[in-house]
């Protein structure tokens, strides 16, 4: 299904049709999220890394919900991209606010992030790559973490979801080529 497409059709589902039309793009430098909105606009950048080229290997999780294919996390991020169009239609924060994950909710998204991995081709050229000890999980962040920061897969399972030292992210800066 066209893009244009899809878009309509979610607005029409999920938004009560309200929201304006809106340019939707792909970009191949956008590498860090897989989709990016820009509600004064309105216009959507979906990254061609992330939702083209990282599902060679199976199915992610995107936004709380498992897409074992492409179009189900175009679906998913496109989705996520209009709940911050819709806060911002009805004038209030369009960051991931309270009302942001209420809407997601509603609409089926339980988190607000991804986990699709990057392919290599995406991998940094700086910042910071940080490594859990126990699970082997990669964070990578443009900068460092300015506290000590433990895996959050490993806190929710082993420590009832509060911080614990056992699961210390160790952090590595990535020097510019």
């Amino acid at each position: 299904m066209p893009l244009q497409e899809l878009y309509d059709e979610l607005n029409a589902r999920y938004f009560e049709g309200i929201l304006p039309p809106c340019e939707i793009v792909w970009s191949r430098r956008l590498t860090r999220a897989a989709g990016n909105i820009r509600v004064q606009t309105p216009k959507i950048t979906l990254s061609v890394p992330l939702l083209l080229e990282a599902f060679g290997n199976g199915g992610h999780t995107v936004c709380g919900v498992w897409c074992a294919s492409q179009e189900e996390a175009l679906r998913e991020i496109l989705k996520h991209e209009m709940i911050h169009l819709w806060l911002y239609v009805q004038k209030l924060p369009h960051g991931h606010t309270r009302e942001f994950r209420l809407k997601a909710r509603e609409i089926g998204q339980s988190r607000t992030r991804h986990q699709i991995a990057p392919p290599p081709s995406c991998a940094p050229k700086s910042g910071w790559i940080y490594v859990c000890a126990a699970c082997e999980a990669r964070v990578v962040r443009r900068r460092r973490f300015g506290r000590r920061v433990a895996c959050a897969k490993c806190c929710r399972e082993f420590a009832g979801g509060n911080f614990d030292e056992r699961f210390l992210l160790r952090g590595a800066r990535v020097k510019s080529a």
